[in-house]
């Protein structure tokens, strides 16, 4: 039986899956037009594919990482180790990336800060480990 926390984590995972992947996808349509319409402000100078080129590379980074959460939230909810150790490295890159920002801690930030540590702790606990590895003996006995 998975604990409720880890059901929890892996819905969270999804969920950060699901946001990244739209704001990805709409950074990735945005910066298309933005870029044409900077190249016709710039009279087709380089500044305007160099901005172009930007964002659509920072939207494929965004929806990789959202990819990513997707598959960690399926291992966790799966109970495979792959999927917890997925989500402690994404869940601390997040809050490397999130450092910066935590400085002036405020709102949001500090909120997505908070429950990546929550994760980082939950995941790392003990019996949350024990549990994911006796999840996988018990399906080999089963087999």
């Amino acid at each position: 039986m998975r604990p409720l926390g880890v059901t929890l984590v892996g819905f969270y995972q999804i969920l950060r899956g699901i946001l990244g992947l739209l704001f990805g996808l709409s950074l990735l349509l945005f910066t298309g037009l933005a870029a044409k319409l900077a190249s016709l402000a710039a009279e087709g100078r380089a500044t305007g594919h160099f901005f172009g080129g930007f964002g659509h590379l920072a939207s494929l980074v965004i929806i990789l990482f959202a990819l990513l959460h997707l598959i960690s939230g399926y291992g966790v909810l799966g109970m495979q180790n792959w999927g917890r150790l997925l989500t402690l490295f994404l869940s601390a890159v997040g809050l490397v990336l999130l450092l910066p920002v935590l400085i002036v801690v405020h709102g949001i930030p500090l909120a997505f800060g908070i429950v990546n540590v929550v994760v980082i702790l939950y995941l790392a606990m003990p019996a949350v480990k024990r549990a994911f590895h006796e999840q996988r003996h018990s399906l080999r006995m089963a087999a």
